[in-house]
């Protein structure tokens, strides 16, 4: 793995870390252990937020071309939706979209939300990139690759595919980017990510 993605996530993560919000009451931790703490819950959810970026950085880094993201208004009968990550690759005339999911432990509510959102955004490239192949899917980046997830994923990723959104981990982005990231570089550089946490 390049330093340059090692330093960019460091930079991230010092970022989240500079506003850490404590647990407030209304909240299960502040229940559990009172005020003061911080909130384990809030910290995961700006890294998965917020780790975004670090992908984006690498997707440049490749030499291919980021497209317009976040809040994209009129995508289908005037509503809008958040594009996580989305870039293109000329040579192959590639529309690449990954709607980046740290989790995919999804509630009977959240999963349809999902891969409906993700079908409609599919649509709305199909429209705006006439004559480009629209490549999309949920990127699964709390895992380098599929085989290490407990069964109790499959039902959830069933579901994605049965409603037409593929599931893609970080070992794909990385093979489309041509990013020398490897399984162990992955994993141990996150571990040291999650050691900054502590």
């Amino acid at each position: 793995m390049k330093q340059a993605y090692r330093d960019k996530g460091k930079e991230i993560l010092s970022e989240i870390l500079e506003v850490k919000a404590e647990s407030l009451a209304g909240s299960l931790n502040y229940l559990l252990f009172g005020g003061g703490r911080v909130s384990t819950q809030s910290l995961y959810i700006k890294i998965g937020r917020n780790f975004e970026k670090w992908f984006k950085f690498i997707v440049e880094d490749s030499g291919l071309e980021l497209l317009p993201d976040g809040v994209v208004k009129d995508v289908i009968g005037g509503k809008s939706k958040d594009i996580d990550l989305i870039f293109k690759n000329e040579e192959t005339k590639t529309i690449h979209y990954r709607e980046l999911k740290s989790n995919l432990e999804l509630d009977t509510e959240k999963l349809p939300a999902t891969y409906e959102k993700i079908a409609k955004i599919t649509e709305y490239l199909e429209r705006e990139y006439e004559g480009y192949e629209i490549d999309s899917s949920v990127l699964h980046w709390s895992v380098f690759e599929p085989s290490i997830l407990p069964n109790k994923y499959k039902g959830k990723i069933r579901q994605f595919t049965i409603n037409g959104v593929g599931v893609s981990y970080p070992v794909d982005l990385f093979d489309i980017l041509s990013a020398d990231i490897t399984n162990v570089d992955y994993h141990d550089y996150f571990r040291e990510i999650g050691d900054l946490c502590k």
